[in-house]
């Protein structure tokens, strides 16, 4: 039985993988580095890495602190004025509060979370949110889904992780957690074939489809 739902959090309920990406390029773009669309999808939505490696990777002389702090600044104004909440974000959360424990995970850093969880409004529907700070490692690997199944006091297997990305998946795959996938523009070339199911929307994410997995693919 399903007792637990970890949420991701850019691409999955927030439409906020754009503001990354912008927030990416004008920091990287203060220091004379230019990075497009295509490349920030790559490295960090699909591979899961970051900042420190993108420089090393391309072998930049630039400092990644000051690229991380900078990316900081730029998000946290464009979170406030530009996140937006992803179709039927609010609607699936409200319908579990009650019914299942409702958690989130995320590799974003708490303050880039919670700038775009108190612009959608949406802190009040978790139990639990875990950011980057309680990880070691990232998506894909399975730390965070792995720490929030512990601070709650529930087996993996009790846990049903909501993801946009080939990473979330494979890291819900990783911490023995079923999942669903729920694709968008940035990642339906992605690689799904690890997750228990994939919708199409959060619109299809309700108490009735989650009964029927409990029925159909768990039990199955």
């Amino acid at each position: 039985m399903i007792t637990t739902l970890i949420f991701d959090l850019d691409g999955t309920l927030a439409d906020t993988e754009k503001l990354h990406c912008r927030a990416y390029q004008e920091a990287l773009a203060e220091l004379d580095v230019t990075i497009t669309d295509a490349e920030y999808e790559h490295h960090w939505i699909r591979r899961g890495r970051n900042i420190y490696e993108f420089v090393e990777e391309h072998r930049l002389a630039i400092d990644p602190d000051v690229v991380r702090v900078s990316k900081a600044a730029h998000f946290q104004r464009l979170a406030e004025t530009s996140a937006e909440a992803m179709a039927g974000a609010r609607s699936a959360l409200q319908s579990f509060v009650g019914r299942k424990r409702v958690t989130l995970a995320t590799s974003s850093y708490r303050d880039a979370a919670e700038a775009v969880l108190d612009r959608l409004a949406l802190s009040e529907f978790f139990e639990y949110i875990a950011t980057k700070e309680q990880s070691d490692r990232v998506k894909p690997a399975p730390d965070i889904l792995i720490h929030v199944a512990r601070t709650l006091a529930v087996e993996p297997a009790e846990c049903l992780v909501i993801e946009d990305s080939e990473k979330g998946i494979r890291a819900a795959a990783a911490a023995g957690m079923h999942s669903v996938a729920i694709p968008n523009r940035h990642t339906a070339e992605h690689d799904f074939s690890a997750a228990s199911v994939i919708l199409d929307s959060l619109e299809q994410l309700t108490p009735e489809f989650l009964e029927y997995f409990e029925i159909n693919i768990i039990n199955n």
